[in-house]
């Protein structure tokens, strides 16, 4: 995990001075946006890898484009605004309690003050920077409006990276502060295929959760496909069935090893993203292995079983 450990130093600067302006935001708001902030601490050891691009993709940036220290911070903690705001919202989208709801939306704004007035100070108003901004923000939208009708893990799986996909600005932000617009393209399908990867192992994760909840899952749409089911008439039965006894989490994570051969193919490479996506492509494998290697256990015999 050297894509993280040469920046923790950074990292932790940065994040402990976001603490610090949250604290300073009208009580309780303070209290709440600080637990949120520890909620994603990027530095807790006990979630690894979850959600570290939100604050690492500045300074794996800065690793390609040469942009100052300072620079680099700025998107950083701007990124951790933006991660906390978007957070808030898809938690608003769940949330039943009126109450609830008012104080995060009242803390989202506060959190989204602050991202832009971060941006402000780097891109002027005329940076085409702004317009990257609106575009992500608009596939962001859509994403979570229509990913579940549209079947999105199915039809056109690179799209299940827009629900995050506000984090590219930061790296879009870094090409244009070192002048490099003619990048962006291949750093934006770069960072939509670590996107997309890491969607598909909080899907492997969630898969329970979201069935429960409804919510759209990217491997429980493949198991629907694969089985001839509507994702609506899905039970845990058929979705437990094709993943551990007929290999579905080997071509889950045959689609993440694909996105990590057309990551290596592109002209524009950026060496930390390529760890990054090695790194979880190797996790979703290991799942993949391990449940095979418990399968041919069980159909080996108890005495195999306990080897």
């Amino acid at each position: 995990m050297d894509w993280y450990q040469r920046h923790v130093n950074s990292l932790s600067s940065v994040f402990r001075e976001a603490q610090l302006r949250i604290a300073q935001f009208p009580r309780p708001l303070g209290d709440i946006g600080h637990a949120y902030a520890m909620n994603y601490n990027p530095l807790d050891d006990s979630d690894k890898g979850k959600d570290y691009i939100c604050v690492l993709l500045p300074y794996w940036m800065q690793e390609m484009t040469g942009i100052s220290d300072e620079q680099c911070d700025s998107l950083a903690l701007a990124n951790i605004y933006g991660m906390l705001y978007f957070f808030i919202l898809d938690d608003v989208m769940d949330s039943t309690q009126i109450k609830q709801v008012k104080s995060q939306l009242s803390l989202a704004s506060l959190l989204q003050l602050e991202m832009y007035a971060l941006f402000r100070e780097l891109f002027p108003s005329e940076s085409p920077f702004w317009a990257y901004y609106d575009r992500y923000v608009t596939v962001w939208a859509d994403c979570v409006v229509n990913e579940a009708e549209a079947d999105y893990f199915v039809h056109d799986p690179i799209r299940t990276a827009g629900k995050a996909g506000p984090v590219k600005i930061s790296a879009v932000g870094a090409c244009l502060l070192a002048g490099s617009e003619d990048r962006i393209a291949e750093v934006e399908q770069s960072v939509d295929l670590a996107l997309m990867t890491l969607q598909m192992l909080d899907d492997w994760a969630d898969w329970q959760e979201d069935m429960s909840e409804g919510s759209y899952n990217g491997l429980l749409a493949l198991v629907a496909s694969e089985s001839g089911l509507t994702y609506s008439t899905l039970t845990e039965e058929a979705v437990r069935s094709r993943i551990y006894v007929l290999g579905c989490m080997n071509r889950y994570a045959d689609i993440a090893s694909r996105n990590h051969d057309r990551l290596m193919k592109l002209g524009h490479r950026i060496p930390a993203i390529e760890e990054y996506h090695h790194y979880m492509v190797s996790s979703l494998r290991q799942i993949a292995d391990g449940i095979e290697t418990t399968k041919r256990k069980a159909l080996g015999g108890g005495i195999n079983f306990f080897r």
